[in-house]
């Protein structure tokens, strides 16, 4: 215990062990347990870093040239991008990645973001609708898909008892692997560790980009290597319209002998639309936050008067496994902000980014996609991303989907189809509509 002390003391923490000896055996056990899980050698750093404007949050490299993309489906490669993904899909060599570690707090509910229900007919969870949709791909591929959902200390019972209490949404359970992402401790402005309670640090994820030191951390990146996987995908828990595993974009991935990583992205809305793009600086691939973008390169147009840079951010990605290999060891910047934590109101937080990976590896492609068909995020409880407007763009989707089929539909309705039924907009006619109005396709209005 004297070793620890002189340690802290050293680090300027000794004041995270003061009144130790009143507390209870068990709360000073997780006393100890949570100040061993810090590196407070790497906490002075990066205090001293941000309070002197020298840690990355405000230095963004500048941006030489945006990054080249054009619609997937528009290129004369996506029928074979498709099909290398469905053979990549049939072999066993592609998982997905959930980060899944929000609460839905800002939607007013009290639980894991997965686990809510945005008001579609079914009343699914979008766990649910995850869940679904990967079995029907495997089921086309007829392998199972490994499924790697990273939690966080927050929500990982709940998550685990939502799963439990819904029986996996029949998923086989060997091919799921549950873990919680890192947390680090929050600073008062002194660069002070704070307490939570007397037994406890304020501990705070470690941000997104933590994704990988924890997939390697728990086993789990062995595990995937173990199974053969290949290519990894990677995405929010909160976008209701995302393919997961889509096989174009594993295939596109897959035929390009260079790249170790590709993201989807969208057109901008408009130049104002406040979403990170991705752009190049040199050769190597980054994403520049809104803020962090100069106005005049936010609102250069090319010839045709279209933005020039343009590919937003939509937060899906696909990794090689020799790129998750490399990640596990080489460490992200982080980046630093002012929050209110407990009852400081100017803590100092910290945390990573999936996209300050992207030059580390050097390489990547940007795989561009309909807003319309691949991007509904849930966010904010009303307006903008919200359950309100993330059902409406499923409705008009699944909607487009039957009228495409040759389906006979209903003015101003919307539609619900299950994911069981179709990923993707196939395996849909006239007959399977008849078939399934009211059990596997649901009809709702906006």
């Amino acid at each position: 215990m004297q070793s620890l002390k002189n340690e802290l003391e050293a680090l300027g923490q000794g004041h995270l062990l003061e009144g130790f000896d009143s507390l209870s055996p068990e709360d000073q056990k997780t006393l100890l347990r949570e100040i061993k899980s810090q590196d407070f050698a790497l906490l002075k750093t990066l205090h001293q870093e941000a309070t002197s404007d020298t840690l990355l949050k405000d230095a963004t490299p500048d941006v030489t040239a945006p990054m080249p993309f054009t619609i997937a489906e528009e290129d004369h490669r996506h029928e074979m991008w498709e099909e290398t993904g469905k053979l990549l899909l049939a072999q066993g060599a592609v998982a997905a990645f959930l980060v899944a570690g929000g609460q839905g707090s800002r939607l007013g509910f009290e639980g894991p973001k997965g686990a809510f229900d945005i008001g579609l007919p079914s009343h699914k969870s979008i766990f649910a609708i995850q869940a679904e949709r990967l079995l029907n791909l495997a089921s086309q591929a007829g392998h199972a898909i490994p499924w790697c959902i990273m939690t966080s200390p927050l929500n990982h019972e709940d998550t685990l008892a939502h799963f439990e209490a819904h029986h996996y949404f029949g998923y086989d359970r060997s091919y799921i692997r549950f873990f919680s992402q890192g947390m680090i401790s929050a600073l008062d402005a002194n660069g002070k560790a704070l307490k939570s309670a007397p037994g406890h640090l304020a501990l705070v994820p470690d941000g997104n980009g933590g994704c990988f030191r924890a997939l390697a951390a728990s086993g789990t990146l062995a595990w995937l290597i173990e199974k053969g996987i290949r290519f990894v995908f990677l995405y929010n828990v909160d976008n209701i319209l995302v393919k997961i595993c889509d096989p174009t974009f594993v295939g596109a991935l897959a035929s390009n002998g260079q790249a170790q990583a590709s993201s989807k992205v969208v057109h901008k809305r408009n130049a104002e639309e406040k979403v990170g793009i991705f752009a190049l600086k040199g050769k190597l691939p980054t994403v520049i936050e809104y803020s962090d973008l100069a106005e005049n390169l936010r609102t250069q147009t090319l010839p045709d008067g279209s933005l020039a840079y343009d590919g937003g951010n939509i937060a899906i990605h696909l990794f090689r496994i020799e790129a998750l290999r490399k990640l596990q060891s080489t460490p992200l910047p982080w980046h630093a902000a002012r929050k209110k934590v407990l009852d400081c109101p100017d803590a100092w937080k910290f945390e990573q980014f999936v996209f300050d990976a992207f030059p580390l590896l050097g390489t990547m492609t940007a795989f561009g996609v309909e807003r319309e068909d691949e991007f509904a995020p849930v966010k904010n409880a009303t307006g903008a991303d919200s359950p309100a407007t993330a059902r409406q763009m499923l409705g008009l989707l699944h909607r487009e989907w039957l009228h495409k089929a040759g389906v006979a539909l209903a003015p101003q309705t919307l539609y619900e189809i299950a994911p069981s039924l179709s990923y993707a907009g196939e395996n849909l006619s006239q007959r399977v509509f008849d078939r399934e109005r009211g059990k596997g396709i649901l009809e709702f209005k906006v």
